[in-house]
Formats: C-alpha cells, sequence, structure tokens
C-alpha cells in the first residue's frame, strides 16, 4: 500500500498545518489546462485528495499509521505443484527478480516524489521572487510618483509665490507712481497758488505804490499852490 504521507511527500510526523500546505500547494499545481492536458492528471489529484482526506481527519490518520506499523501478513499458501525439470534456483531467481522490481518501484516513487517536492519548492521560490520583485517594482512606482507628486507641487507652490511677489512689485510700483503723481499734482497746485499769490502781492504793491505816489504828487501840487499863493497874496491860502 502506497502511504498517504507519500503522495502529499510529507513526513509522518507531520502537523496538521503541514499537511494542508503541502495539499494547498500540490492542489494549485493541477491547473483546468493541465487536467484538460494530461490524462494522468485527474487520477494523481484524485489520488492528492484521498491521501488530504486520510490525513487531515485524526481516526482515519490513526488507523492509516496502524495500518503501516502492520507486519506484512503471509497470505495462504497454495498448492505447490512441482514441475520436473524446474530447479529450486529459478523460483529463487525469479522471487529475487519480483523483490527488486518491488524495490525499483519504492525507490522511483520516493524519486518520483522527492523531484515533485523540490519542483514544488522551486515554483514556490521563483513565484515567492516573483511576488517580491512585483512588490518592489510597485514601491519603487508609487515612490516614483509620489515623488513626482512632490515635485509638481513644489513647482506649483514656486509658481503661486512667484506671481504674488509679481502682483506685489506690480502693485507697489502702481501705487509709486501714483503717488509720484499726486505728489506732482500737489505741488503744482502749490506752485500755482505761489504764483497767483505772487502775482497778487505785486499788484497790491503796485497798487500801494501808485496811491503813494499820487499822494505825494497831489501834497507837492498843494505845497506848490501854497507857496504860489503865498507869493502873489502873502497868504498860505488863497
Amino acid at each position: 500500500m502506497r502511504s498517504a504521507y507519500m503522495v502529499l511527500g510529507v513526513p509522518g510526523d507531520a502537523t496538521t498545518e503541514e499537511i494542508e500546505a503541502a495539499y494547498g500547494k500540490a492542489e494549485r499545481m493541477f491547473t483546468r489546462e493541465r487536467l484538460a492536458q494530461d490524462d494522468g492528471a485527474l487520477a494523481r489529484l484524485g489520488e492528492l485528495k484521498s491521501a488530504y482526506q486520510v490525513l487531515r481527519d485524526p481516526a482515519s490518520r490513526a488507523a492509516h499509521d496502524r495500518k503501516l506499523a502492520e507486519p506484512a501478513r503471509p497470505g495462504v499458501q497454495p498448492t505447490r505443484v512441482i514441475v520436473r525439470h524446474e530447479t529450486p534456483a529459478g523460483g529463487s531467481r525469479v522471487l529475487t527478480a519480483v523483490l527488486w522490481l518491488i524495490g525499483l518501484a519504492i525507490v522511483t516513487g520516493a524519486v518520483v516524489s522527492w523531484r515533485n517536492a523540490e519542483a514544488r519548492k522551486e515554483q514556490e521560490i521563483a513565484a515567492r521572487k516573483e511576488a517580491e520583485a512585483a512588490a518592489t517594482r510597485a514601491r519603487d512606482e508609487e515612490q516614483r510618483l509620489a515623488a513626482q507628486r512632490a515635485t509638481v507641487a513644489a513647482q506649483a507652490e514656486a509658481n503661486e509665490k512667484q506671481l504674488m511677489q509679481e502682483a506685489q512689485v506690480s502693485a507697489a510700483r502702481a501705487n509709486a507712481t501714483m503717488r509720484a503723481q499726486e505728489a506732482n499734482a500737489t505741488y503744482a497746485r502749490r506752485q500755482e497758488l505761489a504764483e497767483q499769490q505772487r502775482q497778487e502781492s505785486m499788484r497790491r504793491n503796485d497798487e500801494y505804490r501808485a496811491a503813494a505816489e499820487s499822494r505825494a504828487r497831489t501834497e507837492r501840487d498843494k505845497q506848490r499852490v501854497r507857496e504860489l499863493c503865498y507869493q502873489q497874496y502873502r497868504r498860505a491860502d488863497c
């Protein structure tokens, strides 16, 4: 009888978790494409399931272990018919050949099971490496995108700051220009007012001087009249 442990490729003292893991890994190898293309795949999958059902249940596993531990019972000895010319050496050679074939089958099964286990391990290692590589690529891509987003955000912030600074400079220049224009207008108004005041002062001075000169002429004329009156009439007022 082929051992269920050998079918699953696990040791005799394997834990329930190890049995579950071994069955899961083995079952994943039998894809729909493989079952459709490989004629013996379905039978091997059934053998795997049977071995898994035996080992997953404690009672059936214990019975299986007991059966494996039992020594081989000798069968009922058939009536031996001795044929002439058959020598004991010939029967011994046949028995040796049968035992050798049985041993070869056991060794071949063990080698095949070991190779299958090694193939599963290699597939698991390759799958794990591929998953790690995919995770690394995803992580690198995420880091690249994050760096790109950070660069874009920093550039946008720098552009916004530059626009704000340019707007502030433009506003300051406009305010300075407006203040300069207002100062120039105020200065012009002051100059105009000062000129008006100067012209008014000059006009008033001219008027005052003209009035003073007029009064002086009048006084001189009066003085001359008085002098003439005195000369003619000896009177100050004539």
